[in-house]
């Protein structure tokens, strides 16, 4: 019989059994035959000792069993039925923008987009290269670029994250004839943008884009997912609650390879609110061939118009030149166009209706005149004569006119746009009966009235306040004195006057009503998936009875002449009483030759309903350059609108 060497048997006294011995010691005692030999004492002590150990060794065992299954048991099973379940988000289409009657401006057509699903693309490096080569060659695409996209993804998310938009339909069928075998990659029929009449409306409807990871964090909890579409700019940015709808779900059972093999559950997209605006798109469409006409006999790139109802504030018009396809955007611009975009000198991308901020020129005149008028500084009967030019000591300020438009009074002052005139009382003539004038204070005071200097909360991102100068922002700002040829400048709308379209818009829709500043807003309406109305745009003013109606009434009178007998008299025989001001307004020192030509007016005169501004840039005269403009847009409102 062989002999165990790492065991001994009884013989009659008490031994240890099995007594497992180290590897150097079992060596050692190989051709020991002798037992070890253990009291009684000892042999209690070891069998307490190994009970106490398998107690310990159970212990940690039941704990681990807890932390395993009770605190960590949800996330595992969440991990293995994320093998097996899977819950694929569906895109909701927007709901339409619409104008005043109802006409889309923006709807949604379908488009097939490629897009990721990190988890599943293959482990093997291999076969990954592999699948991305056949998605390139698919899509004509380069391979390093995709490699690059999907390097930035969520690569522990199941949400579909975006490769490629708005592929072809034949792409889109060849990949998904061939999704077996591309693992990770699938095709999605999403819901996109489709802007009508993209250059007319390009900056008043705004775009969407996918959204980004700054975008996604600022919007956490709202509903948003890794392939998402957001409003970027315009109409679509300030009323995306409104215009995004609410995602749908559809859970699915899919194979260990990650193919699919059932639908279990689905909640359908819904629909965003139609979004109804106070533009009238035939008036847009109208002011934009307008323009474009000027603009090419001018040989001009940039220009912008806005219309409002003077009563209640409306925006019925607003337009920005040069525009762009805001449809490209949608489907996913590539990088070198958007650069193209944001290179270009024009800067289609400014909404320069309510962001650009430009000298205003003779168009401030009539605010000008209510408030000499209002601080006593003038009369309507006040005569100043305009000579052509006003000397202060060594230096001399002259008016457009060299050789003087003789004698006005407020009145023709405006309707023939007189600089000395304006210079006169609003910082004195020694040699009119206006000695000192208003003075830069007031007039900064005045212009601040009329709501210059700050928004005034249009429904659009981004407006801009502009600027009123006074000698304390220039002490402040630049570090110097303010001197009279600063107040000169100021009284024409020069120097450091600066106003938005919209500005110019405001208070000329503030004379035409009377005194009242109102609120410009886009909103009419929005509607549930019933036709309810949710949400619904309203008159706001911003200030009343600041303004004596007396003093309002000579403006009025003012800008009316300045159409039957001033710089307006193009608009004269039009069937409707057009009341108006022009502007030609200087804006480069190194050549002052270059100037802005500036129109805003209103009609009808003696009950306006359309306050219509027009600015084209680098234009020339207000008088050659936007009066004509407004003469076609008055035109074909007469006939289309006007008691309609």
């Amino acid at each position: 019989m062989t002999h165990n060497p790492f065991q001994v048997s009884s013989i009659g006294r008490k031994f240890k059994r099995g007594k497992n011995l180290s590897f150097d010691e079992a060596f050692l005692d190989m051709k020991s035959e002798e037992p070890e030999i253990l009291d009684d004492e000892k042999e209690s002590l070891n069998y307490r000792m190994l009970l106490a150990l398998v107690f310990f060794g159970l212990c940690i065992l039941g704990l681990r069993l807890i932390f395993l299954q009770v605190i960590k048991g949800p996330e595992y099973q969440a991990l293995a039925e994320g093998n097996k379940l899977r819950t694929q988000y569906v895109l909701a289409p927007r709901g339409l923008i619409l104008d005043r009657f109802g006409e889309v401006i923006a709807a949604n057509v379908p488009s097939f987009e490629v897009v990721v699903l990190s988890p599943d693309l293959p482990k093997d490096l291999v076969e990954f290269k592999s699948n991305l080569t056949k998605v390139s060659e698919i899509l004509a695409r380069s391979y390093d670029e995709l490699l690059e996209k999907i390097k930035v993804m969520d690569q522990n998310s199941y949400q579909a994250q975006t490769l490629v938009e708005d592929i072809t339909k034949e792409q889109a069928l060849i990949l998904i004839g061939q999704g077996g075998e591309l693992k990770g990659f699938g095709v999605q029929n999403n819901p996109i943008r489709d802007y009508k009449e993209a250059p007319i409306f390009a900056h008043l409807s705004g775009y969407v884009g996918k959204i980004t990871e700054e975008e996604l964090t600022a919007n956490q909890n709202q509903g948003y997912i890794l392939n998402d579409y957001i409003g970027k700019t315009g109409i679509e940015y300030q009323y995306e609650n409104y215009l995004r709808g609410s995602l749908g779900k559809r859970q699915t059972e899919i194979d260990a390879g990650g193919n699919f093999k059932k639908t279990l559950a689905e909640v359908p997209a819904v629909a965003g609110r139609n979004v109804g605006l106070n533009i009238d798109f035939g008036l847009q469409k109208q002011i934009y061939e307008s323009l474009i006409r000027m603009m090419k006999s001018r040989g001009t790139k940039r220009a912008a118009a806005v219309a409002i109802n003077p009563q209640t504030g409306e925006v019925l018009a607003l337009l920005s030149l040069p525009a762009f396809d805001n449809n490209s955007f949608a489907k996913g611009i590539s990088n070198d166009d958007y650069q193209a975009i944001i290179n270009d000198a024009n800067t289609p991308l400014l909404n320069r209706v309510v962001s650009g901020a430009y000298p205003p020129g003779s168009t401030i005149k009539p605010m000008l005149a209510v408030a000499a008028l209002t601080e006593g500084v003038v009369t309507p009967q006040t005569k100043i004569l305009d000579d052509g030019v006003i000397f202060v000591g060594a230096y001399s300020f002259y008016g457009y006119e060299r050789t003087g438009l003789g004698v006005m009074d407020i009145y023709s002052a405006i309707a023939r746009s007189s600089d000395i005139y304006f210079y006169s009382i609003g910082g004195g003539n020694p040699k009119s009966v206006v000695k000192e004038g208003l003075g830069p204070e007031r007039i900064a005071e005045y212009f601040r009235k009329f709501h210059l200097g700050q928004t005034l909360g249009i429904d659009l991102p981004n407006e801009k306040p502009g600027l009123v100068p006074d000698p304390a922002w220039k002490d402040q700002v630049r570090g110097e004195s303010w001197y009279l040829g600063d107040t000169y400048h100021e009284s024409i709308g020069q120097g450091d006057v600066l106003t938005t379209p919209l500005q110019v818009n405001s208070w000329t829709a503030t004379i035409a009503n009377g005194g009242k500043i109102m609120q410009p807003y886009l909103l009419k309406e929005v509607k549930d998936k019933n036709g309810q109305a949710v949400a619904l745009g309203k008159p706001q003013v911003l200030a009343e009875n600041i303004f004596d109606p007396k003093f309002i009434k000579v403006a009025q009178d003012g800008m009316r002449q300045a159409v039957t007998d001033g710089s307006a008299r193009a608009l004269a025989g039009l069937s409707l009483a057009i009341a108006g001001k022009t502007g030609t307004a200087q804006f480069d020192a190194r050549n002052l030759s270059l100037t802005h030509a500036w129109f805003t007016s209103y009609a009808p005169a003696n009950d306006p309903q359309i306050a219509l501004t027009i600015l084209v840039e680098s234009g020339g005269e207000g008088s050659t350059t936007a009066v004509p403009v407004a003469k076609e847009v008055y035109s074909w409102w007469i006939a289309n609108r006007y008691n309609k």
